[in-house]
């Protein structure tokens, strides 16, 4: 008797289907100043729909006022698409995106790598001071761009404000032959400038891209003019191009030929308002490298200044001592001068 009844219960549906509306909104779930709207529908809104700044949203209704697409993360919290999503909001949903899709094991601060985890954010999307690892029940500071900057601890570290980031330098290499490249310095720079526009801040900030006309290696800086606490800084702004390059979506083209960037050659350097206070031993080996060669860097650099102070000071003093010299001698022979012409 009851498979009887459903083909009839489809065919229902098919006749009825078609005129079947949206079913009505409740008042109170818009405010009076913008009143529900009955007859949105989701396939006209989200369809074609999309999220300029963040892949990591689903599209829904904003019945209230007018049909439009609003977008919220695994997190069920909004996301506003026109303008870039914090560092760490959008750090939160790749890494919700990847354990819902079993590319990584669940578990907030799980470490792909040093800097790469499931962070804590504050409402405003800014990382929080304090980031902890609930499975190996670890705790660390990081600054504003949310890197690492003490040890990890089961103790609880004193993380008392978040470390601001000054300055940030983006490294990379674009796999051409020199010859190729040979004399489009400039033109590559400009295309370099074009595909960064697009992550542009509101806050002051300073892009500085740089191509080395020998090695052609390509260096990026951006500075940070006025140390706000608008989520939306220059951390944000580094991590989508560090998205981009890695997804090898950072292409150029040169004389109509897309060049690409090398994936090993992407460095990305962070340098901020105080030290940071690691133990050398507790890093990973390529940080460590890296703070090594920063180190070296800097020590070079003072010892080089120092060699050319003291070989300054040595042709100073020498540059002293001749023309001393020359002038006990023009002073003898002025006084032998006039002995002769007595």
């Amino acid at each position: 008797m009851e498979k009887d009844r459903f083909p009839c219960f489809f065919l229902f549906l098919l006749v009825v289907g078609p005129f079947v509306r949206v079913s009505p909104v409740p008042d109170d779930e818009c405010p009076d100043a913008r009143p529900a709207h009955e007859d949105c529908e989701y396939n006209e809104v989200c369809e074609d729909a999309s999220c300029q700044y963040n892949e990591y949203v689903t599209c829904h209704l904003n019945r209230c006022g007018t049909c439009e697409a609003v977008y919220s993360g695994y997190d069920n919290l909004t996301v506003n698409c026109n303008q870039l999503t914090p560092k760490c909001r959008l750090m939160h949903l790749e890494m919700l995106h990847k354990s819902r899709s079993g590319q990584s094991r669940p578990g907030r601060g799980r470490p792909e790598v040093d800097n790469v985890y499931d962070p804590e954010c504050e409402s405003s999307g800014a990382f929080k001071s304090k980031q902890c690892d609930e499975d190996s029940n670890l705790c660390w500071c990081v600054d504003s761009a949310g890197v690492r900057v003490t040890d990890k601890t089961s103790d609880d570290p004193k993380c008392e404000k978040l470390v601001a980031v000054h300055l940030i330098q983006i490294d990379l290499i674009f796999k051409a032959d020199f010859a190729f490249l040979k004399g489009k310095e400039d033109h590559l720079r400009r295309n370099l400038i074009n595909k960064v526009s697009q992550f542009t801040l509101k806050t002051p900030q300073i892009l500085q891209i740089t191509v080395n006309e020998v090695t052609h290696k390509v260096t990026m800086k951006l500075f940070s003019t006025n140390v706000t606490k608008e989520p939306v800084d220059i951390a944000t702004v580094a991590y989508y191009i560090e998205r981009e390059l890695k997804q090898s979506k950072f292409t150029v083209v040169l004389d109509g030929r897309n060049v690409e960037v090398d994936q090993e050659s992407i460095r990305v350097l962070f340098f901020d308002n105080e030290p940071p206070r690691i133990n050398m031993k507790t890093i990973s080996p390529g940080f460590a490298a890296i703070i090594i060669i920063i180190a070296l860097a800097i020590l070079t650099g003072i010892a080089v200044f120092v060699v050319v102070q003291r070989k300054a000071e040595q042709e100073r003093i020498q540059f002293e001592v001749i023309e001393g010299q020359e002038l006990e001698d023009y002073n003898l022979a002025q006084r032998e001068g006039l002995r002769y012409y007595d």
